[in-house]
């Protein structure tokens, strides 16, 4: 029986939270004991399913800030514990420290994965880039497996060197996201959307994910295309100003605010265009939901090429203007292809989850 420690910052309802959840729903657990450690819980729309797979979740302090007890707990924890895997879901490279202690206290599979491409500007913005490039350069030798979703969050978070970092997609379940008629007609039915167009976006309601952009580019497609509407799919810290945003624009009544949902998938069959102007990502889970879909899906150039897999997903520049978004918008609506099909040519691309979790199973048991 092998023991692992899955190591966040926080758990919550976001992209990595999502990606182990799917992970450990698909790791075949007979001979690895699983728990996930964090120094932040707050509600999750992950919580029952972790529930049912009967998975512990330990949290540190409770606050992401407390670095020293965090760190003092890990410790504790890494001695009671006595694992013999720690993976670290890392997307700042702080979270590198705890491979230290991880090699202090003797685990043998020590495994740093990588989910972001940049740091979010603010106030601390400068110090906290110091402190990234400073703990990438100290830690990542500790790791005994470099991993990334994209060789842009590696090149972010490894001092490489001669190192090499190992792909590891951001699996979805290709088979829960194929396209079906009829959860669009009845989603659209319970939206009061028939035949108009849906613009959608799933992603945390942040900076990062950029949707007071998308408001604006859509308050600008409306001027064309009235018999549209736009669905916000996820909640987060700019909820308020978004809807400010949409208030200000004139297009509040052309706007469904949809929260968290667990049927993201039959939403995204209800949807006719799908638009990411993400500030940046890791690589972008949700463009890949969406290609699995069907959607055709316009994003920002700042969204990894890992995440281009099929021919209906192009790029805008990120500081293009509203009417450029738009045209690519346009050029998108046209396509007729059977959407249908897009779910498998997303799982032969390596994409489908049980592979993924697959490899991970694998790494957990035998790598020793």
């Amino acid at each position: 029986m092998k023991k692992v420690c899955i190591f966040c910052e926080k758990w919550a309802s976001g992209g990595i939270e999502s990606f182990l959840a799917n992970i450990l729903s698909n790791i075949e657990r007979e001979n690895v004991e699983i728990e996930i450690v964090a120094a932040c819980v707050t509600n999750s729309i992950f919580t029952e399913q972790l529930n049912a797979l009967q998975i512990p979740v330990h949290e540190l302090s409770g606050n992401r800030n407390h670095i020293w007890e965090n760190r003092k707990q890990f410790w504790r924890l890494l001695n009671e514990r006595h694992y013999d895997v720690v993976h670290i879901n890392a997307f700042h490279a702080g979270s590198l420290y705890y491979l230290k202690l991880a090699w202090r206290a003797g685990i043998p599979v020590r495994i740093a994965h990588s989910h972001n491409t940049a740091l979010k500007d603010g106030r601390l913005a400068r110090a906290k880039r110091a402190i990234h490039a400073i703990a990438k350069l100290c830690y990542t030798k500790y790791a005994t497996h470099l991993w990334a979703c994209s060789e842009q969050a590696a090149k972010f978070m490894f001092q490489l060197g001669e190192r090499r970092y190992e792909f590891i997609p951001n699996g979805i379940d290709t088979g829960r996201f194929r396209y079906s008629e009829a959860d669009r007609v009845e989603r659209r039915a319970e939206l009061h959307i028939d035949d108009g167009l849906i613009v959608g976006n799933v992603g945390r309601l942040s900076v990062q994910k950029n949707q007071k952009l998308l408001l604006e580019i859509f308050a600008e497609w409306i001027k064309k295309y009235p018999n549209s509407w736009l669905l916000l799919v996820g909640e987060g810290e700019m909820l308020d100003r978004l809807h400010e945003i949409a208030q200000n624009l004139q297009i509040s009544d052309k706007v469904i605010f949809c929260g968290n949902v667990q049927d993201v998938e039959s939403l995204l069959c209800a949807m006719d265009i799908f638009v990411f102007p993400s500030v940046f990502e890791g690589l972008g889970i949700a463009a890949v939901e969406a290609q699995a879909s069907g959607l055709p899906v316009i994003c920002s150039d700042r969204v990894p090429s890992e995440a281009f897999i099929l021919p209906t997903m192009r790029k805008v520049a990120l500081d293009a203007e509203a009417p450029q978004w738009v045209r690519s918008m346009e050029d998108a609506a046209d396509w007729k292809g059977d959407r249908a099909k897009c779910s498998e040519q997303i799982r032969k691309r390596g994409f489908d989850i049980k592979d993924v979790a697959s490899h991970i199973e694998n790494t957990y048991k035998y790598s020793i």
